[in-house]
């Protein structure tokens, strides 16, 4: 609450959320969404509000209800299936077998995988943050990382009231990277691209990006070429988008798009490398202040996780305040060396398994890069169990 206060000191907030927080937070009842709206539509009335705010993809369907019914600027003109990873990939194939795709809502739909769909991913329907989502490379595989996290997947609460189907979906090939787009009245304002660290299979955990990407002009190009495609097709009206794309061999497919921000450190990456606030510019966009041209890198980046793996145990970084204090390193979760020693499982228990968080900054990124992957070596070496 504070942060955005802070942002705009003149203007008024009203927060909401799936929590009941307190008298002055309305209460998101997925089950129930006219009771929110209702409670907004009263202080609408009063008190006009100028647009809906969101960066959690677990919020993109209220929000989007929200704004729709308070006649503010959409998010998304299709908040379902921005939500929905199988009615995402039907919309963005537009016809194309490729990537072929089934809908796992039980056990006996797994034998509408064809063998020759194989590798393929396996990931909730619903899901978000990678969680559950398995490379397998045959039946048998596809057979055990089902059973095994759709258990997982649906002992977790959802407070969006999301169900536990899952998706299996042909592996794309190539390389991944991540567009972040700043959409008004349905037009792309600019594109901002990075490179996404090759995750480790079988278990698709994001280890770590590089901004601003690597990238040449032309394999730029048909990364944003392919954004700009799927943002059409998911008819997002205004705000920021999220959108992975895979690039092999010049052709660029999208992953999935999200009708919201890139989360996690994004926000201080996005900070030190172009010097922005992605909330700020939405909210001087939505309150008629002219827009930024397109940003220029002042610095580069390379930010990496220390992930850990298997059951809960308790996990010990040693030398954590040799390897995150110089200037150029930065330790981006948790604040503070003191806090990365602690108790913490790893996929196939858990994949909330980010031990800390950091980046280094350079005047190049392959030196950022570089920089980066040492200390990543040396904080696995330094790891251990207590």
């Amino acid at each position: 609450m504070a942060e955005y206060r802070s942002l705009r000191p003149c203007s008024d907030f009203v927060f909401a959320s799936f929590s009941h927080l307190g008298p002055d937070v309305v209460q998101v009842d997925p089950q129930r969404p006219s009771v929110m709206i209702d409670a907004f539509l009263c202080q609408h009335s009063q008190a006009p509000f100028t647009a809906v705010l969101n960066r959690k993809e677990k919020c993109v369907i209220p929000a989007s209800q929200l704004a729709l019914a308070l006649g503010l600027p959409p998010l998304t003109l299709k908040p379902e299936v921005a939500r929905d990873k199988f009615l995402m990939r039907m919309l963005l194939n537009d016809g194309h077998f490729f990537p072929g795709t089934v809908l796992i809502r039980a056990a006996d739909d797994l034998a509408d995988v064809e063998s020759s769909m194989f590798p393929g991913v396996l990931k909730p329907r619903f899901g978000f943050n990678s969680r559950s989502a398995v490379l397998v490379n045959d039946r048998h595989q596809l057979m055990e990382a089902y059973w095994e996290q759709h258990q997982l997947y649906a002992s977790l609460p959802k407070q969006d009231g999301t169900n536990s189907d899952f998706v299996f979906e042909q592996l794309i090939p190539g390389m991944e990277y991540s567009v972040e787009t700043l959409v008004k009245n349905g037009c792309p304002v600019f594109h901002l691209i990075s490179d996404k660290a090759q995750m480790t299979a079988p278990y698709f955990v994001e280890i770590g990006d590089t901004m601003p990407s690597l990238l040449g002009h032309k394999e730029q190009a048909a990364c944003v070429a392919a954004s700009e495609r799927a943002l059409q097709r998911m008819e997002i009206r205004h705000g920021w988008t999220h959108t992975e794309v895979k690039l092999d061999g010049g052709s660029a497919i999208v992953v999935e798009c999200a009708a919201r921000m890139g989360g996690g450190y994004f926000e201080r990456l996005f900070e030190e490398v172009y010097g922005i606030q992605r909330m700020q510019i939405l909210m001087d966009m939505y309150c008629g202040e002219p827009l930024p041209g397109m940003p220029v890198a002042k610095t580069h980046a390379a930010a990496r996780r220390v992930v850990v793996y298997g059951p809960k145990r308790h996990w010990h970084l040693a030398n954590a305040a040799e390897l995150f204090g110089p200037d150029h390193v930065l330790l981006l979760w948790p604040e503070s060396t003191a806090d990365i020693s602690r108790e913490l499982a790893g996929p196939p228990d858990d994949f909330n398994n980010t031990l800390c968080e950091f980046a280094v900054l350079a005047g190049s990124a392959e030196e950022a890069v570089k920089h980066a992957d040492e200390l990543l070596r040396r904080a696995h070496e330094n790891l251990g169990v207590i």
